[in-house]
């Protein structure tokens, strides 16, 4: 029954578009609000050096963790990476411990980014993926994550709620099924932190909240 409501809610959530009308300081922020607080109880916890994020938009997610991982990480940066940094907003763009990388989340030359903030500043990080949510382009997310995380970083893959599950489901394979292929083929990579995932009910990251081993 509990999980029936959860998955009612989450429809009710997406399908009245409420998330597109979230703001984190003003700035609009395309997520789900208990995801956010879990993001932030997991930087509280982890307390990267670095956080990472595919897929920027106007920039109302690199906001709220570059403004939470200083609380926790002073000074620790937000590289957030994105095709198009047009729409991104001046209050994201002037931030100082944000850093915009216009780029494919899948080439090397992300990589090579990551790995040298990583030698600038040591410790675990904190990484996300929400950026295009086709089936090959997460995989080749999680290819790139598998080269660049450590054991004891953080990993979330958003939105295998996409090709009904239980929302769009005409959209064909997501993060979801890319997912299901990844761990088929590496079992042992993460450890799955189903105690975050299933915190609040219904998460936008099923099978998403994973600790690199």
């Amino acid at each position: 029954m509990r999980s029936s409501i959860a998955q009612d809610y989450l429809a009710w959530y997406y399908d009245t578009a409420v998330w597109t009308r979230t703001t984190f300081l003003g700035v609009q922020c395309l997520k789900s609000v208990s995801d956010m607080w879990n993001y932030q109880e997991i930087l509280f916890s982890l307390k990267p050096s670095l956080v990472v994020e595919f897929g920027t938009n106007v920039g109302g997610s690199a906001l709220y963790f570059a403004e939470t991982l200083q609380q926790v990480s002073a000074g620790a940066p937000v590289l957030t990476v994105d095709v198009d940094h047009a729409r991104v907003v001046d209050r994201v763009r002037n931030h100082p411990h944000i850093e915009l990388l216009e780029c494919d989340s899948t080439s090397p030359i992300v990589a090579d980014r990551i790995f040298q903030l990583r030698r600038e500043r040591p410790g675990k990080a904190f990484f996300i993926a929400d950026s295009d949510h086709t089936k090959a382009h997460v995989l080749g997310e999680l290819m790139q994550l598998r080269k660049v995380t450590l054991p004891g970083d953080y990993v979330v893959i958003e939105d295998g709620i996409v090709n009904g599950n239980p929302v769009l489901p005409g959209w064909g394979e997501g993060p979801l099924e890319a997912l299901q292929e990844y761990f088929a083929e590496y079992p042992d990579d993460y450890v799955r932190d189903t105690g975050r995932e299933e915190l609040f009910g219904f998460t936008f990251a099923p099978k998403g909240f994973l600790v690199r081993q």
